[in-house]
C-alpha cells in the first residue's frame, strides 16, 4: 500500500498486536468456565483493533489514511471496560446479581461503538506529533468514550469489594487492580489528545503489561477455572489458519480470474476446512485419570453392602489424583446422613432436584458464573456449609442418593473430572445396593420378628388357663409391637407339687423372644422326669444368679417358684425380677368359682424384698405375678389395684392387664399371672389304672 510505509516507532505496538492474540488463543484454547473465557477472550479482541490501527496509522504516510485508521482501531475501546467487568464480576461471583449492570455495560459500549464511527464526535481529527507521527485530536465525547475502561473497571471492583472471596480470588483481584492501575497510567495520553504535551504515546506500556497480566492469569491461577486443554478450539484455529493462508495462494495464483471463480475456489476451501474439523470432533476421545485404578474399584464395589467400606475405596481412588475426601452422606427422608459418623445435615428438595438435574461434580467458583435465579442462596450455602472446595452429586436412576464433600486446590482437569463422574456412578450404584440390602435385611428382621412375637401370643393365649393338678394358673399376656420376652411356664412335678416361671428380658424383638424361648425349654427340661427336684435344683438348671440369667446372650429377668399344696408353702427366688405377692384370704373357688365380694378385705404380702425365700400360700390365697408394664412405676398404686381385684377371682389376671394398658400405649408385653390351690380337686388319679 502507497499510503503506508513501516516505521520502528510502530513496533511497541505490533508487540502489543501479538501479545494481545497469545492472550486470546491461550484463553481460547483452556477448557474452563464459558463466562470467563469469553470476557478475557472479548476484553484482549476489543483491545485489538485499537494496537493493530494504531501501528498501522504510525506507518501512514499522509493524513486522511491516519485518521480512518484511529477512528477505525479508537471504536471498539469502548468494549474494553464492559469485557473486563464481565471478568471481575464473574471472579467475585456477582455476575448473576448483577447480569443487568453487564447488560447496560455492554449496550454502553455497543452505542459509543456506533457513534465513534458514524461521527466524528470521538476522533474529530488528527495531529502530526514531534516525533513525526499521526495521533488522535480532541472531539466532544473523546474523554467519555476512552474513559470506559476506568469507569467500568472502577464499577467492578466496587462491587468485589463488597463480597467475601478466597485467597485464591484476592490474589486474582490485587491482579486486576493492577490492570486498572496500568489502564490509569495508559490515560496518560489524553495529554496528547488536548495538545497539552508531544511527545510518544504511552498506552502501548500499559496494553502490553495488561497482556502479560492476563496470560499469567490464563495460564498459572484459577481464573478460567481450568479443566485441560480444548482440542476443538485447535482444530478449528488451525483449519483457520490453514484456509486463510490457502485462500491467500488461490488469490495470488488466480489474479486477475473472474470474481466468480475465486468465490468458489474460497468457498471450496472454508467448506472442506469446516468438513475436516467437523469429522474430527466426532470422534470425542475423553481421557480417564487412572482408568486401571477406576476399573479395579468399580470391581471391587460389586457386591460390597457396607457404605463405610465405599468410602474408604472411594478416598483411596481420588487419594493420588490430589482429591481429598473429607465426607460421604446419602440421602435419607429428605436429608443427608453422614456415612461414618451419622449426623444428619438437611437437605432442600429443590437444591436435591438441582444436583439431579446438573448431574456434575461442582465447587464453590463454579456457582459463581453459574446461572441459579432463586437457587442460588441455597446452593452457596450448600457449597459453604463444611467449607468444601468440591461437591460431587451422587446419581443412580435419576435420584439422588448421597453426596461425597471433597477437596481439590484447582479446577479439575477434564481427565479427573471423567475420573469423578465414573467413580461416583459406581458409588451412587453401590449405595443403591447397600441401603436396598439394608432394607432387606429389616425387613426379614421384621417378619422374623412378627413370626416368633405371633408365635409366643398364641402359645400364651392357648395357656391362659391351665388346670394342673390341683393348682388353676390364669395368665393374660398381650405382647408389645416388638415382644420384650414376657412369658411364663408351669410344670406339674412327679410329687404333686408345681413348678412356676415368669420371665422378662431386658431386651426387645427376636433376640429376646429367642432368649426367652432358650430358657422356657431349659425350664422344661429340668421339670420333666421322676426325679425330686428342688428350688436350688431348678436354678441350677437355669443357671439363675440374682442378678438374672443369661440365655443367648441376652440378660433375663426371671421369678421362679416351688408351690406344695400339701404344705400350702412356696419357695421362690427372684434372678433379677422385681418379685411376686400374694394376696388373700378370698373366696373359696369350689364355691365361688366367679369370686365373690363379701368375705374380710385381702391384703397383699410381697414376695421381693430379698433374692429367695419362702412364703404360706393358704388355699384362699393367690399368687401373683406381673411384668414391668402392668405392675407400674408406682408401688403403692400396685398395691391398691391387688386388694381392689382380688375379688375377681380366676379373672384377676385379664382384669389387671385391662388396667395396666389404659395407663398408655403397648410399648412392652403386659402379663399377669394368677396361681391358686384347689382344695376340691387331687392331684392323683381318679381311677386305678387297668392291669
Amino acid at each position: 500500500m502507497s499510503e503506508l510505509r513501516w516505521n520502528w516507532l510502530a513496533a511497541p505496538y505490533v508487540a502489543c498486536v501479538l501479545t494481545l492474540l497469545a492472550c486470546a488463543l491461550v484463553a481460547a484454547l483452556v477448557r474452563g468456565d464459558r463466562v470467563m473465557r469469553l470476557g478475557v477472550i472479548g476484553a484482549a479482541l476489543t483491545t485489538l483493533p485499537w494496537a493493530f490501527c494504531t501501528a498501522l496509522s504510525i506507518c501512514a504516510l499522509d493524513r486522511e489514511t491516519a485518521l480512518r485508521l484511529l477512528r477505525i482501531g479508537s471504536g471498539p475501546v469502548a468494549l474494553i471496560g464492559p469485557n473486563l467487568l464481565l471478568v471481575l464480576l464473574g471472579v467475585s461471583g456477582q455476575l448473576e446479581r448483577h447480569r443487568w449492570l453487564a447488560r447496560i455495560a455492554g449496550l454502553i459500549g455497543v452505542a459509543a461503538l456506533a457513534v465513534c464511527w458514524a461521527t466524528d464526535l470521538v476522533v474529530p481529527d488528527v495531529q502530526l506529533l514531534r516525533v513525526g507521527i499521526y495521533y488522535t485530536t480532541a472531539g466532544p465525547l473523546t474523554d467519555l468514550h476512552w474513559s470506559q475502561l476506568l469507569i467500568w473497571m472502577g464499577v467492578g471492583m466496587w462491587v468485589m469489594r463488597r463480597t467475601h472471596t478466597s485467597g485464591e480470588r484476592r490474589r486474582i483481584s490485587r491482579l486486576l487492580v493492577g490492570m486498572l492501575a496500568l489502564g490509569a497510567v495508559g490515560s496518560v495520553d489524553t495529554l496528547l489528545i488536548h495538545g497539552v504535551w508531544d511527545f510518544y504515546p504511552l498506552a502501548w506500556l500499559s496494553a502490553l503489561a495488561g497482556c502479560l497480566i492476563a496470560l499469567y492469569l490464563v495460564l498459572y491461577t484459577d481464573l478460567l477455572r481450568p479443566q485441560g486443554f480444548d482440542r476443538d478450539v485447535l482444530k478449528e484455529t488451525i483449519a483457520f489458519v490453514t484456509a486463510g493462508a490457502v485462500v491467500g495462494v488461490l488469490a495470488w495464483v488466480l489474479h486477475g480470474a473472474a470474481p466468480l471463480a475465486m468465490a468458489i475456489a474460497a468457498s471450496t476451501v472454508w467448506v472442506l476446512a469446516l468438513g475436516g474439523v467437523w469429522v474430527l470432533s466426532q470422534q470425542p476421545l475423553v481421557r480417564v485419570a487412572g482408568s486401571l485404578a477406576l476399573e479395579k474399584f468399580v470391581a471391587a464395589l460389586a457386591d460390597v453392602d457396607d457404605e463405610r467400606v465405599i468410602v474408604d475405596r472411594l478416598a483411596a481412588l481420588w487419594q493420588p489424583k490430589g482429591i481429598e475426601l473429607r465426607a460421604a452422606w446419602r440421602v435419607d427422608a429428605g436429608a443427608l446422613v453422614d456415612l461414618v459418623a451419622g449426623t444428619r445435615w438437611p437437605l432442600d428438595k429443590q437444591v436435591a432436584a438441582w444436583l439431579v438435574e446438573h448431574a456434575q461434580a461442582v465447587s464453590p467458583s463454579d456457582l459463581a458464573t453459574m446461572r441459579l435465579g432463586e437457587l442460588r442462596p441455597q446452593l452457596e450455602a450448600l457449597a459453604a456449609a463444611h467449607g468444601a472446595t468440591l461437591l460431587v452429586p451422587l446419581i443412580d436412576r435419576g435420584e439422588l442418593v448421597g453426596l461425597v464433600e471433597g477437596d481439590h486446590g484447582d479446577a479439575l482437569r477434564e481427565d479427573e473430572r471423567a475420573l469423578v463422574a465414573e467413580s461416583a456412578r459406581a458409588v451412587a450404584r453401590a449405595l443403591t445396593y447397600a441401603a436396598l440390602a439394608r432394607t432387606a435385611a429389616k425387613e426379614r428382621a421384621t417378619a422374623r420378628e412378627v413370626e416368633v412375637a405371633e408365635a409366643m401370643r398364641l402359645q400364651a393365649v392357648a395357656s391362659r388357663d391351665d388346670e394342673l393338678g390341683r393348682w388353676t394358673v390364669a395368665a393374660e399376656y398381650r405382647s408389645a409391637p416388638k415382644t420384650t420376652g414376657a412369658s411364663w411356664a408351669a410344670a406339674l412335678l412327679a410329687d404333686g407339687r408345681l413348678a412356676l416361671m415368669v420371665t422378662e428380658t431386658k431386651a426387645d424383638g427376636v433376640p429376646a423372644a429367642l432368649a426367652t424361648a432358650a430358657l422356657t425349654g431349659a425350664f422344661h427340661a429340668a421339670t420333666t422326669g421322676e426325679r425330686p427336684i428342688e428350688l436350688d435344683d431348678l436354678l441350677s438348671s437355669l443357671e439363675a444368679t440374682d442378678q438374672g440369667i443369661m440365655r443367648g446372650g441376652e440378660a433375663i429377668r426371671a421369678f421362679v417358684a416351688v408351690l406344695d399344696a400339701d404344705a400350702q408353702r412356696l419357695a421362690w427366688a427372684c434372678a433379677g425380677h422385681a418379685g411376686a405377692f400374694t394376696v388373700g384370704p378370698v373366696a373359696d373357688l369350689a364355691m365361688f368359682p366367679m369370686g365373690s365380694i363379701s368375705g374380710p378385705r385381702p391384703k397383699p404380702e410381697q414376695l421381693g424384698n430379698s433374692a429367695r425365700g419362702e412364703a404360706q400360700l393358704p388355699h384362699d390365697y393367690l399368687l401373683v405375678v406381673a411384668s414391668r408394664a402392668v405392675r407400674g412405676d408406682d408401688e403403692e398404686s400396685w398395691r391398691t389395684a391387688l386388694v381392689d381385684q382380688a375379688t375377681a377371682g380366676p379373672r384377676l389376671a385379664q382384669v389387671l392387664v385391662d388396667q395396666a394398658q389404659k395407663r398408655g400405649d403397648l410399648h412392652e408385653d403386659f402379663l399377669a399371672v394368677v396361681v391358686r390351690l384347689r382344695p376340691d380337686r387331687t392331684s392323683k388319679p381318679v381311677l386305678s389304672p387297668i392291669r
